[in-house]
């Protein structure tokens, strides 16, 4: 049974569907996902080639003469590096819009697997400090440790930073966030903006490179304030400029199955946003226990008529309170549109659409904008279980109106409903069509795997995937 609540406001019990593009050809992009990402890439190995030519153009031959000198030399290697990964790490959560609507979830992992060599690098910068001044005096590692952290400005800073650092790295591992929740998780890497400004006063006041080099410490200094513009730029200036204008406000709530809902937001000038099908925000709902917590969802409808919705299941404590205490009326902080993942990738006629549990949400708001006939698009919605479908009555409608083909794939892990074989079944040209997949890291992955078996080009293959 569906229950609704309302703010005064009509919204329709099916949400109007949006113009589907007919010019899809026209919207694509000068340069595709891979070479742009590929392009990005290479500017960062420059930048770590400009660094390394930095160093040597600092070290001469004639100050490696002994164990510590080397010791010295790898360690100023390690930190340089390490201080540039770290500016690169902040950029790419950045959200720079052009580069957030063109790569989204890419920037994420490119961010993730750099956090890894972050870490490796800083543990080696410090590890390599320590045994050079220890083997030079001849004293144990902890009493140069001591020595250190009383002898030289703004490294007490750092180190708080460095722990800081390797705090994030390790609450990044899956099975660590997963227990730490988002809301924790996030805050833990809120941190290291702070951390970040520790390393860069240490950088600045003891690296050899800086200090020697009036030229390279006004550019490290110029490169570090235009990050920081562009973090509060686009991280803080941006989205409350916008909340500011557009003024959200939940104007209807409506449970649509037995744990979850949906719920609508109205605004003004929504249209600005530039919001495309298949993008996220994150969602702040200023009403008590909820307004200290801001998550992000996906957008489970095309935007339209000054409305956005989204669409989530109760599956934790943050979920099940928005269940409770969610009502019209509550303002809204929205933080976004993210995310690349929307019919700008399209490239074939034909189209797949795959999603598992709450991961139908933005391929159901993607199909919405897709022009095609009725054998062109079609979506399969993978579930363990009926009562696991979400947004069924909106798909069926679809494929009574001819926009889509809708097949519920029903079935355990072990008996896998989508199958290399079973999807070549359902579809027999699929290695002719565009795919899109949106779900858990262990379902995504393993609908890749069978269509790669069925023989799916790697490049036509596209993936979001429901997790932090």
């Amino acid at each position: 049974m569906v229950q609704a609540w309302s703010a005064g406001v009509e919204v329709p019990n099916e949400p109007e569907w949006a113009m589907p593009k007919r010019d899809w050809r026209h919207s694509l992009p000068l340069l595709p996902r891979r070479p742009l990402s590929a392009a990005l890439m290479v500017l960062l190995a420059a930048g770590v080639a400009g660094l390394l030519a930095l160093w040597w153009r600092q070290t001469p031959a004639d100050r490696l003469q002994s164990l510590p000198d080397y010791l010295v030399m790898l360690a100023q290697i390690t930190g340089l590096v390490g201080a540039y990964l770290l500016l690169i790490e902040i950029v790419l959560m950045a959200r720079l819009p052009w580069l957030e609507h063109r790569l989204g979830s890419w920037l994420v992992s490119a961010h993730r697997s750099l956090g890894g060599y972050l870490v490796l690098l800083l543990c080696a910068h410090a590890g390599l400090v320590v045994a050079a001044y220890s083997v030079s005096v001849h004293e144990p590692p902890p009493t140069v440790l001591v020595s250190i952290l009383r002898t030289y400005p703004g490294v007490l800073a750092a180190t708080i930073g460095f722990l800081v650092m390797l705090l994030a790295g390790f609450t990044s591992a899956r099975s660590i966030r997963r227990r730490l929740g988002y809301e924790g998780w996030h805050s833990i890497h809120l941190l290291m903006y702070p951390a970040a400004a520790a390393a860069f006063w240490h950088q600045i006041t003891l690296g050899a490179q800086f200090t020697r080099n009036p030229w390279a410490a006004e550019a490290w200094v110029g490169v570090h304030t235009a990050v920081a513009a562009l973090i509060l730029t686009y991280r803080i200036v941006i989205p409350a400029l916008n909340n500011r204008r557009h003024r959200f406000r939940v104007t209807r709530v409506e449970e649509i199955g037995p744990d979850a809902m949906s719920v609508y937001i109205t605004g003004r000038y929504v249209a600005e946003l530039r919001a495309e099908a298949g993008q996220y925000f994150r969602w702040r709902f200023l009403s008590r226990g909820l307004w200290y917590q801001a998550h992000p969802f996906s957008l489970s409808a095309a935007p339209h008529a000054d409305t956005l919705r989204l669409t989530f299941k109760c599956v934790g404590g943050y979920t099940n309170r928005l269940k409770r205490r969610l009502r019209p009326g509550v303002r809204v902080l929205l933080d976004g549109p993210y995310g690349a993942f929307t019919s700008v990738l399209r490239r074939q006629h034909g189209v797949v659409m795959i999603g598992g549990g709450i991961g139908v949400t933005p391929l159901r708001a993607i199909v919405e904008t897709m022009h095609g006939r009725r054998n062109d698009i079609v979506f399969i919605q993978r579930a363990s279980t009926v009562g696991d479908l979400v947004l069924t009555r909106e798909l069926e409608a679809l494929n009574a109106a001819g926009r889509i083909i809708y097949i519920p794939a029903i079935g355990s892990r072990r008996n896998d409903p989508l199958s290399a074989e079973r999807l070549l079944d359902l579809i027999p040209d699929l290695e002719d069509r565009e795919v899109f997949i949106c779900g858990s890291v262990g379902m995504a992955a393993a609908v890749v795997r069978n269509l790669r078996r069925a023989r799916v080009r790697r490049g036509r293959i596209h993936t979001e995937i429901f997790d932090f």
